[in-house]
């Protein structure tokens, strides 16, 4: 009985902590993705799209997807 309290609690405790919400900001984000744009000439117009104050995380998804379909992501990413 006591075992099968302590597992429910276990896990009551595991999903609380996982609900946590650590969700990064629009300047935090646009700065990751230009991370992960190439350094290459061709590609320097998505990674300036990312480098002036972006308020919309939209076009940070639109940004990376354009750069992606250009090849203009780092290799590793």
């Amino acid at each position: 009985m006591r075992l099968s309290v302590f597992f429910m609690c276990l896990a009551a405790a595991a999903l609380t902590a996982c609900s946590e919400d650590h969700s990064l900001s629009v300047a935090d984000k646009a700065k990751f993705t230009a991370e992960l744009i190439a350094e290459r000439p061709e590609c320097a117009q998505y990674w300036k799209q990312l480098s002036a104050p972006v308020a919309d995380e939209n076009l940070i998804k639109q940004t990376y997807l354009a750069a992606k379909a250009a090849y203009c992501l780092k290799p590793d990413v």
